[in-house]
């Protein structure tokens, strides 16, 4: 299933870096692993995707409004599965949905800038570039149009052969990277990263221009896809905008 990133002209994609990584972990974490145990643990896992949630929402450097926006989706997500409103295998595809959605590869961007572009030696156009073609191999990423050994042949020149040790280890249902400490890359494999980046993406025929996404949308978008029905979502209000 193919789930194009929302594109918007009024923020830059930059502001989800950091902690957004957290967040997308944690958010498919709490809606795919509780399942192990959900049929029957209803209340418990509803209460500890809601809890997981909450704490990596918190931490991340989403703005407070979509923080509001995203922890309604998980607590209607959550309390839906908990009343039986949804299935559990509903419960199960909404988080395959999210899984293989746009959230961790764009999540993963907002990481690798961070962690890796930021404190480097790279000048300012150089690090924006570099989102830029990231951002781009995203929304490939999610659009199907990268495959796992594309995308590991982007990361290339700072792989490592560890894959418990040291380092980035990120395992998603498209890819698993293992990369070197941030500290441990060298500008010029940066740079080099950069460049495959902006190659593969240019291939997979991806727009030049920055992608970013809408985390309570996403969410959302999942829920009536597995389901059929929107979500009945009580964040204070009716969001804004155009509705389903």
């Amino acid at each position: 299933m193919s789930h194009g990133l929302k594109r918007y002209t009024t923020r830059r994609g930059g502001a989800l870096a950091g902690c957004l990584i957290v967040l997308g972990v944690l958010v498919v974490l709490a809606i795919v692993g509780v399942v192990i145990v959900a049929m029957n643990w209803k209340g418990w896992a509803a209460g500890l995707t809601k809890s997981l949630a909450d704490q990596a929402i918190q931490a991340s450097d989403l703005p407070e409004s979509e923080k509001v926006e995203v922890m309604a989706e998980i607590t209607a997500l959550a309390d839906g599965f908990k009343t039986g409103d949804i299935s559990f295998e509903e419960f199960k595809r909404i988080g395959e949905d999210i899984a293989n959605g746009p959230l961790i590869p764009a999540a993963v961007v907002g990481g690798f800038e961070s962690m890796y572009l930021e404190p480097s030696g790279l000048s300012d156009e150089e690090k924006a570039g570099g989102g830029l073609a990231m951002s781009r191999v995203a929304q490939a990423v999610s659009d199907d149009k990268i495959e796992a050994d594309a995308l590991k042949a982007i990361f290339n020149p700072i792989q490592t052969a560890s894959t418990t040790g040291s380092g980035v280890h990120i395992n998603h249902p498209k890819f698993t990277l293992h990369l070197k400490e941030p500290k441990a890359c060298t500008d010029e494999e940066l740079r080099q990263v950069i460049a495959n980046a902006k190659a593969a993406a240019d291939d997979a025929g991806v727009p030049n221009e920055r992608m970013t996404f809408d985390v309570s949308d996403e969410i959302r978008a999942a829920i009536e896809r597995a389901t059929g029905k929107t979500p009945a979502v009580e964040s204070g209000g009716e969001e804004s905008g155009e509705g389903p």
